[in-house]
């Protein structure tokens, strides 16, 4: 039945079946194990989708499940992000808003046992896993903090986490906004981005889209539209006969902004969309270096289990292996568990609005700028700023305590590796920046230290980010 199933889903004549049958022949003649059929079709499916691109591949049920979460942007959980530290689950970021956060639960708490189970033997992943959960139920945290001993417990109800791609800080007349990524949240975290920058009248922005890998097409087109004049943002143009090509365009009559984009040559698909948009209609400047160059679309679709193919064949006399074809077609709908797994697959590929194709070329910005290298090991458009919400100390971990020892370093004070462990070392060192700067000596990350460091960091990266210098220096001139 498999080989039968082989055969029917690939009646194409370049493809050589009978090779393929003799493989198979091959591992049941001589492999000393059981051998799983659906596993063995994953691992052809996995190979032959992922000999078309780099961006075409096979994801099982569990895989895709993963995938959405992340360009859907969302899971459920409490809100928090964790490490492994010297064998103990460190709390390294808590997100604003979150359960977590609402629960007091600060970075560097030790997580020591989650639901009563002990996590001393447990990897970041095994218990992010365990501290995941659906939305209304609860987790109980063993939770130590500082350099404490005593161990509290905080019990924590799991809620769907919205995971926001945007920051953004605003200073002196510009609004300066970091994008990660284009997720399903993106349209409502950059807008109120932007309400902030309108509410304080400032009309000059920084959009800083390097090492933006791309996402959904439509949060990208709902990004351009606040800057893309009237007209079209971008056209997709697929393959397949059954969907129909598709233009996005901008209604906005009057751009209000003075606008420099950021990009470089891990800026992608979307943000490539968003940058050709801008460049092609004059609606701001590009700066940095030259895009990566992906203009494909992919889509992603659900195939059907072998036995629900030979099913599915014979109810509608239509050999489709397609879930959606399945759908669109004859109105049938399979079980979710007669569909094997998901395909992302090239559909088509889109252009800019003077009908520029940059896939494999890329965007050469306007202003070229080389990007910044790399001082002392440390990416400067790496760091973020310190938080300013929690005061760590010797022993404690967290986000704000690497970026410390980034600054720390690239200041020229004696820091090993950045990490996020606050050790001797790095207390010793934050005692003499310190006192470098007229404060009294002390190895905390007090908030007055913190606002220092993020001060020096503004200095560092005028100095050495040379694009995001030139940003500036543009939006100046204006």
């Amino acid at each position: 039945m498999f080989n039968a199933n082989i055969a029917k889903a690939a009646e194409n004549e370049t493809f050589n079946l009978e090779y393929i049958n003799g493989i198979m022949e091959f591992i049941n003649s001589k492999y000393a194990g059981d051998v799983d059929n659906n596993k063995l079709l994953e691992g052809i499916l996995k190979g032959i989708f992922g000999s078309l691109d780099p961006y075409t591949q096979f994801y099982t049920q569990e895989e895709a499940e993963q995938f959405f979460g992340t360009v859907e942007g969302s899971y459920e959980g409490i809100g928090i992000s964790i490490e492994k530290q010297n064998n103990i689950i460190v709390i390294t970021k808590v997100f604003p808003g979150t359960p977590a956060d609402k629960a007091g639960l600060i970075q560097g708490d030790k997580i020591i046992s989650i639901d009563m189970k002990s996590t001393a033997d447990m990897t970041a992943e095994e218990a992010a896993n365990h501290i995941r959960g659906l939305a209304g139920t609860k987790v109980t945290l063993g939770i130590m903090r500082s350099n404490g001993s005593n161990v509290e417990t905080v019990e924590v109800e799991r809620k769907k986490i919205k995971l926001n791609p945007v920051t953004y800080e605003i200073k002196d007349d510009i609004a300066y906004i970091k994008l990660e990524t284009f997720n399903a949240n993106t349209e409502e975290f950059f807008n109120e981005a932007l309400k902030e920058a309108d509410e304080k009248g400032i009309n000059k922005i920084i959009l800083d889209l390097r090492d933006n890998p791309g996402g959904l097409v439509d949060q990208g087109v709902a990004l351009a539209r606040n800057f893309v004049p009237k007209g079209l943002i971008t056209k997709l143009i697929f393959k397949s006969a059954d969907t129909p090509d598709q233009e996005y365009n901008s209604y906005l009559e009057k751009p209000k902004y003075k606008l420099v984009v950021l990009v470089n040559e891990m800026s992608a698909s979307a943000s490539e969309i968003v940058a050709g948009a801008i460049q092609d209609t004059k609606a701001g400047i590009i700066v940095g270096t030259k895009t990566y160059g992906k203009a494909k679309v992919q889509s992603m679709l659900p195939i059907l289990t072998p036995e629900a193919y030979d099913k599915y064949s014979k109810m509608v006399n239509d050999r489709l292996v397609g879930a959606y074809d399945l759908i669109n077609k004859h109105s049938v709908n399979p079980l979710n568990s007669e569909v094997l797994g998901w395909i992302k697959i090239t559909t088509g590929f889109y252009v800019t609005p003077k009908n520029r194709m940059i896939d494999g070329e890329g965007i050469t910005p306007d202003v070229i700028v080389e990007a910044t290298s790399v001082i002392e090991g440390i990416h400067i458009n790496s760091i973020q700023k310190l938080s300013v919400t929690w005061k760590p100390t010797l022993g404690d971990d967290g986000i704000d305590v690497y970026n410390a020892e980034k600054i720390l370093k690239l200041l020229g004070y004696d820091i090993d590796s950045p990490d996020t462990y606050l050790d001797e070392k790095t207390y010793s060192q934050i005692s003499k920046f310190r006192t470098d700067r007229g404060l009294y000596p002390g190895g905390v990350l007090d908030f007055t230290t913190q606002k220092a460091l993020n001060e020096a960091y503004e200095a560092i990266r005028i100095e050495y980010d040379k694009q995001y210098a030139k940003a500036i220096e543009l939006l100046k001139n204006q």
